[in-house]
């Protein structure tokens, strides 16, 4: 959404943007529709300001020069206002990536027209790119919002794939990580506040997408899971459910056993029923030894998240060593994540949900998580097959997204049907989609490797 949403005034006015008085020539319409433009640029700023948690009515409307009556008679509440905002955005970035690709023709000129077009609405915008790529996490109604308004540019990214292609149309599963990987690459950019980067990556972002538009990858993509509907019911995580750690925590381990305890609690109840009591008295520790040990109990719940996705990695890394080359110690390594997050709901509770993890924390140690996935991945390629740091980067990016939709659409325990897509997006920008399908195929085909799978179905059922 371009500046001119409102012109600005003084900063040190009260007000920051001019209001439109009622006088002849101006019908009442056009000053509400004013007004709301106003309020929609006053959130704008405050959110890029101090963030979505300290957005108020009262400050919203002070900054945009209206009463707060004016504002409720536009919106209910801030999460309203705030979503009305994100939506503003999000289909102003949308028009101006349908508007590039009508002035292209052929597949790919159009494709590389919407890339560089969303390129251009980031990096001339990062204050409208922060409230929709970062703030919305912050606000639950608002990010559930946000997973279905990213269908618009999954919907976008079909229908520019799906022009003059004789084959079948590009799989939902290759478009949905398509669109995660961009949003994930767009988002590091934003949180590093180097939005104007992305104008000089556009390009490498399309070819890491047209790599991903291989037909072999149809293939893949009908041995997965491929069922359009997904439940909407999420993983239950009973009171005797035990967390898995590296094994249990060894007796005296009292950092390990207050971490779990954060964990379990976290997973049972939410981050926000978390007290030093309750800690306490689960982990069997007093207030001096909890402090002995963590700063505050923020510092500990991102230990004890660090250490279930370490665990699950110590396991992937195990995988990975098994395999003569590296393309099939990534697939094993990749089949190995999907196997251990569909049996660990607790795990599945704090990685992927929001409504367990604050929004702050989430958005900052996922950043950390990606970028460390990212160099693993580059550092441990041969150099003739090492994939560049921003495919790499887009990849891991829509692995994620791939597994946080099924993780929160109650589908985790189908993921490990899942692990021969995912592998194909990290393996393809990297060797190639032809080569990437002939090595997923071996590896599935190996001696043992459907005996794995049958072994981790049947743990879970038991």
């Amino acid at each position: 959404m371009k500046r001119d949403l409102a012109q600005r005034e003084d900063r040190g006015a009260e007000a920051r943007f001019r209001k439109l008085k009622p006088r002849p020539g101006h019908a009442s319409a056009k000053v509400a529709g004013h007004q709301r433009a106003r309020i929609h640029a006053a959130t704008i700023e405050l959110v890029d300001e101090g963030g979505y948690e300290a957005l108020t009515v009262t400050g919203i409307a002070r900054a945009a020069g209206v009463s707060s009556h004016t504002f409720y008679e536009n919106f209910s509440n801030k999460e309203d206002c705030f979503r009305s905002t994100y939506d503003l955005i999000v289909r102003h970035a949308v028009r101006e990536i349908l508007a590039a690709r009508r002035c292209e023709t052929g597949s790919e000129a159009k494709i590389r027209a919407g890339f560089h077009a969303f390129a251009r609405e980031v990096s001339d915008n990062p204050k409208e790119a922060r409230l929709a790529l970062v703030e919305g996490f912050s606000s639950p109604t608002a990010f559930a919002h946000m997973q279905h308004i990213w269908g618009l540019f999954e919907a976008l990214v079909a229908e520019s794939f799906s022009e003059g292609r004789e084959e079948a149309e590009l799989p939902p599963l290759l478009i949905k990580g398509i669109v995660a990987g961009t949003l994930r690459v767009a988002r590091a950019r934003v949180l590093a506040e180097a939005e104007q980067g992305l104008r000089q990556e556009a390009d490498e972002l399309m070819a890491w997408a047209l790599t991903l538009g291989s037909e072999r990858a149809g293939d893949l993509c009908r041995r997965s899971v491929c069922s359009p509907q997904a439940a909407a019911a999420s993983p239950s995580v009973k009171g005797d459910t035990l967390i898995r750690m590296n094994g249990q925590p060894a007796p005296g381990d009292e950092r390990m056993m207050i971490a779990a305890a954060v964990a379990r609690l976290a997973a049972e109840e939410g981050y926000a029923a978390l007290t030093m009591p309750r800690i306490r008295a689960v982990a069997g520790i007093s207030r001096r030894r909890f402090r002995e040990h963590f700063d505050s109990l923020t510092d500990c719940f991102i230990e004890a998240i660090e250490m279930l996705i370490g665990r699950v990695l110590a396991k992937a890394r195990e995988a990975y060593l098994s395999a003569d080359n590296w393309p099939g110690g990534i697939h094993r390594a990749v089949a190995k994540i999907c196997r251990e997050i569909a049996a660990d709901p607790i795990l599945v509770k704090l990685v992927f949900f929001e409504l367990y993890v604050p929004a702050d924390v989430s958005v900052r140690w996922r950043a950390e998580l990606a970028a460390n996935l990212r160099s693993s991945l580059c550092d441990s390629a041969p150099v003739e097959e090492r994939p560049s740091a921003l495919a790499a980067e887009a990849s891991v990016g829509a692995v994620w997204g791939l597994l946080h939709h099924y993780a929160t659409t109650g589908r985790a325990a189908e993921l490990p049907k899942l692990s021969a897509i995912l592998s194909f997006l990290v393996l393809a920008p990297a060797i190639g989609p032809e080569r990437a399908v002939e090595v997923i195929s071996a590896e599935e085909r190996r001696p043992g490797a459907k005996l794995v799978g049958q072994l981790a179905n049947r743990h879970r059922s038991v």
